[in-house]
C-alpha cells in the first residue's frame, strides 16, 4: 500500500468494483438470512432509590432529629443494592420462582444446572448505578411478559434479602438486650431480698427519719435526767446507724438497677420495632412492564457492519494477490 498513489488506489478499486459489489452484497443477504434466526429480545426495566435508613427506632422513636427514614441512600446504600441483585442468592430466587431451566431450554443437572442457568440470567441481566445515585435494572428475554416478571421481582427480593438481612441481626441484638436485662432483674430482686430481711431484722422501714425521731426522744431523756433510758436509746442509735447506712446503700443500688433496667426495657422495645418492621428499604420509581417492541438483536447494524467487514476482507485479498503477482 506504501508504493499506491490516490490515483492508483482508485483504479484498483474501479478495476475491482465488480467483486467488491458483488461481495458486499452476498454478504449483506448472508447477514441478513443469519440475524433472521436470531430470537428477538424484549427489554423491561425497574429504576430504584434506596433509602437511608430502614430502622424505625432511629428514624422514629429516637429523640433525635438527624434522622429522617424517608431520606434517600448516600453512595453506600447504592453499592448494597447492587451487590444484593447481583448475588447468587437472588438470581437463584429468580431462576426457581420462573423456572427458567425449562424456558431457556437447558437440560442439565445438579451444579451444572446452576451453573448454566447462573450465565444465562447474568447475561440477560444488567445493573447500574444512575447519575443521582438510583439504581437501574434491566431485564431481556424472548418473551415480554417474563422480562416485565422477572425484573419486579428481582427487585422486591431485594427487599425480602435485606429484610431477612436485618431481622438476623436484630434477633442477635435482641437475644443480647434480654440476656442483659434478665442479668439486672435478678439483680433487683437480690437486692430487694436483702432490703427486706435487713428492714425486718432492725425493725427499720423508713431509715430516713429514723435518726431524727432518735434525737427527739434523746433530748426528752436527757432533759427529764433519766440516764438508763439515755444510754438505751444512744445504744440503739448507734445500732441503727450501722442499719441505715447498710439500708441507704441496698436502696440506692436499687435504685441504679432499676434505672437500668427501664434503659434497656427502652432499649429491647426499640429493637423489637425494628424486628418486626417491614418497611420498604428502597423506593421504587417504575416498576417494569412488558415492552412488545424489540430491543435487540440490531439486524440493520448486524448486516452492515458483516458486509462492511467481508468487503474489506475482500480488498485485503485482492491486494495480497496483486502484491504476489507483481513480485
Amino acid at each position: 500500500m506504501e508504493e499506491l498513489n490516490f490515483k492508483e488506489i482508485f483504479n484498483f478499486l474501479n478495476r475491482n468494483k465488480k467483486a467488491l459489489i458483488i461481495t458486499f452484497l452476498a454478504s449483506a443477504i448472508v447477514a441478513s438470512g443469519i440475524s433472521l434466526m436470531l430470537p428477538n429480545y424484549y427489554k423491561s426495566e425497574v429504576t430504584l432509590l434506596p433509602s437511608d435508613t430502614n430502622s424505625i427506632s432511629k428514624g422514629v422513636l429516637s429523640q433525635m432529629d438527624n434522622v429522617d427514614p424517608f431520606n434517600f441512600g448516600m453512595a453506600s446504600d447504592c453499592e448494597y443494592i447492587l451487590d444484593i441483585i447481583t448475588s447468587g442468592r437472588v438470581v437463584g430466587a429468580a431462576c426457581n420462582e420462573f423456572n427458567l431451566a425449562e424456558h431457556y431450554g437447558i437440560k442439565a443437572d445438579g451444579k451444572e444446572l446452576d451453573e448454566k442457568l447462573g450465565r444465562k440470567l447474568y447475561k440477560n441481566i444488567k445493573v447500574k448505578r444512575t447519575e443521582n445515585l438510583g439504581v437501574r435494572l434491566t431485564v431481556w428475554d424472548t418473551d415480554p411478559e417474563y422480562a416485565a416478571k422477572i425484573a419486579n421481582f428481582i427487585v422486591r427480593e431485594v427487599s425480602v434479602v435485606r429484610n431477612e438481612m436485618k431481622r438476623e441481626k436484630a434477633d442477635s441484638i435482641c437475644s443480647a438486650i434480654e440476656r442483659s436485662r434478665n442479668n439486672i432483674l435478678a439483680d433487683i430482686d437480690l437486692l430487694s431480698d436483702s432490703l427486706s430481711k435487713l428492714s425486718q431484722e432492725y425493725n427499720l422501714y423508713f431509715p430516713d427519719g429514723a435518726s431524727e425521731r432518735f434525737s427527739q426522744e434523746l433530748a426528752k431523756q436527757v432533759a427529764a435526767g433519766n440516764q438508763a433510758a439515755v444510754a438505751r436509746l444512744e445504744a440503739k442509735m448507734k445500732s441503727y446507724d450501722e442499719a441505715s447506712a447498710k439500708v441507704a446503700n441496698l436502696r440506692d443500688q436499687l435504685i441504679n438497677r432499676r434505672e437500668s433496667l427501664r434503659m434497656w426495657t427502652d432499649q429491647l422495645e426499640k429493637a423489637r420495632v425494628d424486628r418486626d418492621a417491614e418497611i420498604p428499604t428502597e423506593f421504587v420509581i417504575e416498576y417494569a412492564s412488558p415492552s412488545f417492541s424489540k430491543d435487540k438483536p440490531k439486524r440493520s447494524i448486524i448486516v452492515v457492519v458483516t458486509a462492511l467487514a467481508c468487503t474489506f476482507l475482500a480488498l485485503c485479498v485482492l491486494i495480497v494477490r496483486r502484491r504476489a503477482k507483481s513480485e
